[in-house]
This record gives structure tokens, C-alpha cells and sequence, in this order.
């Protein structure tokens, strides 16, 4: 018999069959987590995206650098016997390129000149194909070269517009060019560079002690 104060049991809430579907609270649920992890996908892909368009904005705009880089490397790395001739529209000349397809044992001769509207600069393989060219400018509206230094027959360093195969090496060259139709800073590079510097250090003295 219950006394009076005892109080009346809860009743118990029916255990949920398993084998039951989901609830419609728990659809809600899922579809507003797989609704989140969408949006944050495609934010993601978007700036992934956009991204990749500056990057490869970005690299086209390096290109010009780059090839300038290049060209500068192959005077620079003329030996101090090669040979360079040239005009104001048209320049030809041998050096080292340790790179491939290229060997740095045979000298590869260099033309840079006006082909068309365009300027470009290609370097050859002992076979006389070509085995890289550079395309430095598309227009050429721009394009003049000059040669600094003391010709044979002249007295005292000048710029020239001609310099001939057997006057040695200027003591600089001097390229101009437009880029994408607007004036770029002449690039101006000291042939055989490279083969100055290392002789410098070998001439120097001995650090004391």
C-alpha cells in the first residue's frame, strides 16, 4: 500500500526502435551542416581561383624580366676572346651557355636583331639549328643598339653605332627595345663580365692572416 508521501513513479518514455529512420530534426541538422561545408568550398575553390588568375597575370609580367636576365647572362658570359660585331640594328656574338641543350664547352654564337615587328634573340647549336630564342619585344619601333669603348683606329672611348669582328670587345653594349609599346630602360651589360671579375679576384690580395 502507497503511503501518503510517496510520490507517483515517472512514467517511462518509450525507448526508440532502432531499426526507426531519422527524425526530421536530424534531416534539418544534416542539411544545414552539408549546406556550410558547401558554402565554405566554394569560397574556397573562389579564392583558390582567383588566385591562380594574379599568379599567372603575375608570371606574364615577369617574363620580359626574365628573358632581360637571360640575355644579360649570355654577354656577360662571354670569354674575353670572343668575338662581337655589330650595327645599330643588328648584333651577333659568341659565348658560354652551361645549360641545356646547350654544352659549356662549345661556344654558341648569339643574333640579336629585328625580325619583322619583332625583336628577338637567338642563340644557335653547333648543328646551326636554333636552340633557344627569346622574344624580346613585339614591337620594335624602339629597337637600337650601340657599342662603348676605343676602336682600333679612334682615340679615346665613344659610343658607336658599328663595331666591327676585329676590334675586340667594346667595354659595353648598350640595347634598346619597347615593351608592350612603351620605352623600357635600355639594357646596358659589359661583355665578358664574368671573365673580368674572376680575374679581378684572382689578382687581389690575400686577406691578412
Amino acid at each position: 500500500m502507497r503511503s501518503k508521501g510517496d510520490r507517483p513513479a515517472a512514467p517511462r518514455r518509450p525507448r526508440r526502435n532502432p531499426r526507426a529512420g531519422v527524425t526530421l530534426l536530424e534531416l534539418l541538422v544534416s542539411l544545414a551542416m552539408m549546406a556550410a561545408l558547401a558554402l565554405i568550398l566554394a569560397s574556397t575553390l573562389d579564392v583558390t581561383a582567383r588566385g591562380a588568375g594574379r599568379l599567372g597575370a603575375e608570371a606574364r609580367g615577369l617574363a620580359p624580366l626574365l628573358d632581360r636576365a637571360t640575355l644579360r647572362r649570355w654577354i656577360e658570359d662571354m670569354p674575353p676572346g670572343a668575338i662581337l660585331a655589330g650595327s645599330a640594328e643588328r648584333m651577333s656574338f659568341d659565348t658560354l651557355i652551361d645549360a641545356p641543350p646547350f654544352w659549356a664547352g662549345d661556344l654558341t654564337r648569339i643574333s640579336i636583331e629585328r625580325s619583322g615587328d619583332a625583336v628577338r634573340a637567338v642563340a644557335l647549336l653547333p648543328s646551326g639549328d636554333i636552340g633557344r630564342e627569346i622574344l624580346l619585344s613585339e614591337d620594335g619601333a624602339g629597337f637600337a643598339l650601340a657599342y662603348w669603348g676605343r676602336l682600333p683606329s679612334g682615340v679615346g672611348h665613344a659610343w658607336f653605332t658599328e663595331w666591327p669582328p676585329g676590334a675586340g670587345l667594346p667595354d659595353l653594349v648598350r640595347i634598346g627595345y619597347d615593351i608592350d609599346g612603351r620605352a623600357a630602360p635600355p639594357l646596358s651589360v659589359r661583355p665578358a663580365r664574368a671573365a673580368h671579375h674572376s680575374v679581378m679576384s684572382l689578382s687581389s690580395l690575400s686577406p691578412p692572416g
